[in-house]
């Protein structure tokens, strides 16, 4: 098979360019951004998105990432009362309904995603995803990095414990097709491990 080496050439310099960041601008817009920042914020550990909560709280107005369907990271951990309603709307929907479960608990059913609060600190959410997703697109359009570890793999799901700051990360198996995934579900904590 004969291959042209100017070819060869340009692909490898390509290749190399996008290794060292080059050629991958600021603009969260442009191709390859999105997974770069997820390389990033792996890289940092799970201290990172800890670090994240407190910049953007720091921050005059939160900004959801372009490509994020729920930034899970973001709401996970957060006291419900202090997210602005324009975040609330635009990443949870409408609120549906509201019930008290436990002492202190509440579960509210928005159009996008459910939440779970103890005692006005958001420790579940679960959202559908747009569409059936591999695992890495699954985690990339939640906020997370597109790898995490090697998860727990089961019959309907996929799990990490103690990942990217939070207790679990699951992933729920597709019906038709046992490599897609239909909904994300986030623990920043069990509520029994603060009893």
């Amino acid at each position: 098979m004969h291959v042209d080496r100017s070819l060869l050439r340009i692909v490898t310099l390509l290749i190399f360019s996008f290794s060292l960041g080059i050629g991958c601008g600021e603009d969260p817009g442009e191709l390859g951004s999105l997974i770069q920042e997820a390389d990033e914020r792996s890289e940092r550990g799970a201290g990172a998105r800890d670090v994240a909560k407190v910049q953007s709280r720091n921050a005059s107005r939160y900004v959801k990432r372009e490509g994020l369907h729920i930034d899970m990271p973001y709401l996970a951990g957060r006291e419900f009362a202090q997210i602005e309603p324009e975040d609330i709307a635009d990443q949870l929907g409408v609120q549906i309904s509201k019930e008290t479960l436990a002492e202190g608990e509440v579960h509210v059913v928005f159009d996008k995603a459910e939440v779970w609060t103890l005692d006005g600190t958001i420790y579940r959410v679960r959202g559908e995803l747009a569409h059936t997703m591999d695992i890495p697109t699954g985690l990339g359009v939640s906020g997370f990095p597109l790898s995490l570890s090697n998860p727990i793999d089961g019959a309907r799901n996929v799990r990490w414990n103690r990942q990217w700051g939070t207790r679990r990360i699951e992933l729920v198996r597709s019906k038709e097709d046992r490599r897609l995934f239909t909904h994300i579900d986030v623990w920043d904590f069990l509520p029994r491990e603060r009893r």
